[in-house]
């Protein structure tokens, strides 16, 4: 997006950073989302293995849900799904334990991350655990590119 004041070219970019809360009521997938979604903006959404640290700080060494699950028609997603919140293979970045998942019965559709190995399993969506949000802030950067 440009913006052009008065013999100015202004290149206006947003860049988004998360802030993760670990919330420590014990609840099944399903409502864990709506409690993200109601007071933050989704359940976590681990990207990178940055997130990957920050989760882990949050939960060591707890297991909690986070926003990742199957939803059978495209497989695993994550559970906010606009996909221009995402960059470059960052809707992708899995880190799954050795092993997982392996959708034991055909229920295991939901993922919890276990700090205590800094990986995701899959597990059956009515299990109880406490659960990560986060939140989206966005932050307009404006940088001047040039004189008329």
């Amino acid at each position: 997006m440009y913006f052009f004041f008065s013999g100015a070219l202004l290149s206006v970019s947003s860049a988004q950073t998360r802030q993760f809360y670990f919330v420590n009521t014990p609840l099944n997938w399903r409502d864990a989302q709506s409690v993200c979604r109601q007071n933050y903006t989704d359940l976590a959404t681990i990207e990178n293995t940055a997130d990957v640290s920050i989760s882990n700080w949050t939960v060591n060494p707890r297991k909690a849900w986070i926003g990742l699950h199957d939803d059978i028609v495209n497989s695993w997603r994550w559970s906010l799904s606009d996909s221009s919140f995402y960059g470059d293979g960052e809707s992708t970045y899995w880190n799954w334990y050795p092993g997982e998942p392996n959708n034991y019965d055909g229920q295991q559709l939901c993922v919890h991350f276990y700090g205590a190995v800094n990986d995701l399993w899959d597990n059956y969506c009515s299990v109880e655990y406490s659960f990560v949000c986060y939140t989206a802030l966005l932050q307009n950067l404006y940088i001047f590119l040039s004189e008329w």
